[in-house]
């Protein structure tokens, strides 16, 4: 078996189940026609018996597992780890993902954060929301955070909810750093932002708690 087989299997056990998209841009980026190896290589693989995949979705990609796989490869939370794995590739495009750990057991925490990574020299609770969160379901999680940060286990961590939203809230209203956002980008397009201000030499401040900035005018 190739160097490359082998780390699209060890991807596909750290995610559970990947797009051939998501394969490509983890496995491929360096060749020409990255969507086209891909497509040999998963073949063969299959043919192999290595991996196995979901060929029942309409009009979407393949999802593929390893054989045997640690899920069902009709389950529900198909996308919900599709859109985990998703969010370690985007976060890459931005800047090198150091760790990320999925469904993580964090000592002394009622919670189980959907990942925590360390990302530009700062350690992050990610949660990922495929379906609208109603407001209790919301209030709950976020109090198991509160909960773990009053106890004093809090490492400075930041939290973010990334995807689908139907609740704001004021994240003035928690003791550590959260966000709401609808996806990765977000944060790409607020770095832009923040790098083209430090460039500009002035002045400039967080607004509400959230990675947005304001030019201020300079006091002399």
């Amino acid at each position: 078996m190739r160097k490359r087989d082998l780390e699209i299997l060890a991807s596909l056990e750290k995610f559970k189940c990947l797009e051939r998209d998501q394969i490509a841009a983890l496995h491929f980026q360096k060749n020409k026609r990255p969507h086209v190896i891909a497509n040999g290589v998963l073949r063969r693989l299959r043919l192999s018996g290595y991996i196995q995949a979901n060929t029942d979705r309409s009009f979407k990609q393949y999802v593929y597992f390893l054989n045997p796989s640690p899920m069902k490869i009709d389950s529900q939370k198909i996308d919900h780890y599709l859109m985990i794995a998703q969010g370690y590739i985007d976060l890459n495009k931005i800047s090198p993902v150091s760790s990320y750990s999925i469904e993580p057991k964090i000592n002394n925490a009622k919670f189980i954060p959907d990942v925590e990574c360390e990302w530009r020299g700062k350690k992050w609770f990610l949660e990922f929301q495929n379906s609208f969160y109603t407001t209790n379901q919301l209030i709950n999680k976020l109090d198991k955070y509160v909960d773990y940060y009053k106890k004093g286990h809090w490492n400075n961590e930041r939290v973010i909810i990334i995807g689908k939203i139907n609740r704001k809230f004021n994240v003035n209203d928690y003791p550590f750093k959260i966000r709401q956002i609808q996806n990765i980008n977000e944060l790409k397009n607020e770095l832009k932002q923040y790098q083209q201000l430090l460039k500009s030499n002035k002045p400039i401040r967080c607004v509400n708690g959230k990675i947005e900035w304001k030019i201020l005018d300079r006091v002399d």
